[in-house]
């Protein structure tokens, strides 16, 4: 059985960190790695992970930067010291459905796409997801998928925070591009379907995202919007015009602008419909949706 690699980085979230780790922990795939990238934290984190090392021996590797250096260097630094056949990703704050792994494994060997991932749910609470994340799926419900080629991932990430593929992609294509102030997962999974074609998605609900509002995210933050200009000047030469014109929405909404009509006739973009609708409610009803 492939062993699977994941990675997490973390900065002072013991309580969250747990959280994340008991679901990888409770995976019905068996073979897996966890290697935790901790960023100078100042919290109880390393005695967390020391106790986890101890109950689980040698399923634990424990990296620390002595200063902060960001997550995507974070992510590199689980990559270069990961053994696994696959690998794949977790942020501190978020938690893998039990049944994520298997499925991811599954899909890849199936299709042999660039990389498997699976639909995925912010939420704010446990009480929002907790029906969905105890939820047994059957082996028919996890295999089907929806295709994805670049084309659509090129209007949207389609595919979430976090894939699973091979360790050796990953390490070809350099890992996580530690310039970018943001979208450095986007970013990613462009690099790997340009180089290695289409991916897979799951139709089944396995990844959950925590977007808790009172805690700083760069999703809420100005470095969204500056990683989405370095994206656009990075990937334009594989973006046709409708896609350049949804990205130009994209940003209207991030920056909570709203242009000038003219401005947002020459920027209708039909395959990125759903941008150009939220810039037309935010410009008549002020209502900014994210």
């Amino acid at each position: 059985m492939a062993l699977v690699s994941v990675y997490i980085p973390t900065r002072n979230r013991s309580a969250l960190l747990r959280r994340a780790i008991d679901s990888v922990l409770a995976q019905t795939y068996p073979h897996i790695e966890i290697l935790v990238c901790d960023e100078a934290s100042t919290d109880d984190t390393p005695e967390l992970i020391e106790s986890y090392a101890r109950t689980h021996p040698d399923r634990f590797t424990y990296l620390r930067n002595h200063t902060p250096q960001g997550a995507c260097r974070a992510r590199n630094r689980c990559i270069e010291q990961a053994t696994g056949t696959y690998v794949t990703g977790l942020d501190d704050d978020d938690l893998f459905h039990p049944q994520r792994v298997q499925c991811l494994v599954d899909l890849y060997r199936r299709h042999s796409p660039s990389f498997a991932c699976s639909r995925f749910r912010y939420f704010q609470s446990m009480d929002q997801i907790a029906g969905i994340a105890g939820r047994a799926f059957g082996d028919a419900e996890l295999h089907r998928v929806d295709p994805i080629d670049l084309g659509s991932m090129l209007y949207a990430n389609l595919a979430g925070n976090q894939v699973l593929t091979e360790l050796s992609r990953m390490r070809e294509l350099g890992g996580f591009d530690e310039a970018m102030p943001s979208w450095q997962d986007y970013d990613m999974w462009i690099r790997m379907m340009d180089r290695y074609g289409p991916a897979v998605r799951s139709k089944a609900l396995l990844s959950f995202v925590d977007d808790d509002r009172s805690r700083a995210r760069i999703r809420n933050s100005s470095r969204r919007a500056e990683g989405s200009e370095r994206f656009i000047a990075k990937h334009a030469r594989l973006m046709n015009a409708d896609q350049l014109r949804n990205h130009r929405n994209i940003q209207y909404v991030m920056n909570r602008e709203r242009p000038p009509l003219a401005d947002i006739a020459r920027n209708v973009s039909l395959g990125g419909y759903k941008s150009t609708v939220k810039v037309l409610i935010h410009k008549f009803f002020g209502v900014a949706l994210g």
